[in-house]
């Protein structure tokens, strides 16, 4: 991941200072865009530090089942949420926080279930929009007046759109909902993913993240990207082949400089490689997505060769 190392350097060679909604200072450059090779199960985990690839695979199978607790991602091995949940003062003192470890509408939940509401004082398309399978939330007879709802599942439809039309360029999903900023423990910093098939079988992603701490999240991101094409391309029967970051605001904070470093001091190791079990199979059509991506378990994503330097610590800034 030597491309990984090239921004961090860039950035503290850069110098350029700014504050923050958080109180804690970055360092920071933008616009930027890192790719990664997954051709033979390879997967960027950073080896200049040790890297929780179990923290990894839980917060990613959370984001696959719409969990918004703390608790929950935390059965799955992956504590990062904790903070957010319970410390982050707009969160805390939001009325719309449920209590101890909710997280809101985070990432998962726009994931597996984007609300869709349509309002129509229109009997017809009222009518319409029951036989699309729309359920009806209100209705005032004053006004004459529907409100239905539905719920989208981005992942299965991302799947499904590979397995029924692989070359549409279109398989988005996307995490970002102004409407819901108020619902949320945190704004999606990685916003959206695209899925790109070629017509000799290799799927390719893309990930545009808004704002990147570059010292704790980026070595996260880059790899739940990885292990997401893996999973995608095993599911859909294409071979997973690169994943590629674009970064807006890649910043360094001011209280990890000394870490990126000590980071940036180590030599590389080879690349590990990703081991996904035999339970996630290739669907052999579109009516076996449904709960697909819920139904992976943690032992299911396994690491092979991963040789690493020791851990750095560093506190989050949220």
């Amino acid at each position: 991941m030597q491309n990984f190392h090239d921004l961090l350097d860039l950035v503290l060679r850069r110098n350029k200072f700014k504050p923050n909604r958080t109180g804690t200072g970055t360092f920071g450059s933008v616009g930027h865009m890192l790719k990664y090779d997954l051709t033979d199960g390879r997967i960027p985990l950073v080896t200049t530090k040790r890297v929780p690839f179990k923290s990894i695979v839980g917060e990613l199978l959370g984001f696959f089942r719409g969990y918004t607790s703390a608790a929950d991602f935390r059965a799955l091995g992956c504590k990062v949420w904790d903070q957010n949940a319970n410390e982050t003062p707009s969160w805390v003192n939001n009325p719309n926080r449920k209590g101890t470890d909710d997280l809101g509408r985070i990432y998962g939940v726009q994931w597996t279930g984007w609300r869709d509401t349509r309002i129509t004082q229109d009997t017809d398309e009222a009518r319409q929009y029951e036989q699309q399978g729309y359920e009806l939330k209100a209705f005032d007879p004053e006004r004459t007046t529907w409100v239905f709802e539905r719920t989208i599942n981005q992942l299965e439809e991302a799947a499904r759109a590979l397995m029924t039309d692989r070359f549409n360029r279109r398989v988005i999903i996307n995490g970002w909902r102004p409407d819901e900023f108020d619902r949320m423990a945190l704004p999606p910093c990685h916003v959206a993913y695209q899925f790109i098939a070629e017509a000799d079988g290799e799927l390719h992603s893309t990930l545009w993240i808004r704002s990147n701490d570059l010292f704790l999240g980026h070595p996260f991101n880059a790899a739940s990207l990885a292990v997401f094409t893996h999973v995608m391309a095993r599911l859909t029967g294409l071979k997973a082949t690169s994943a590629t970051v674009f970064i807006s605001d890649a910043h360094v904070y001011e209280n990890h400089v000394e870490q990126t470093l000590e980071q940036l001091s180590r030599e590389h190791y080879d690349a590990p490689r990703i081991v996904l079990s035999e339970r996630i199979r290739q669907l052999e059509s579109v009516s076996d997505i449904k709960g697909a991506f819920a139904r992976i378990e943690p032992e299911d994503i396994q690491l092979e060769g991963y040789q690493s330097h020791p851990a750095i610590q560093a506190p989050m800034a949220a």
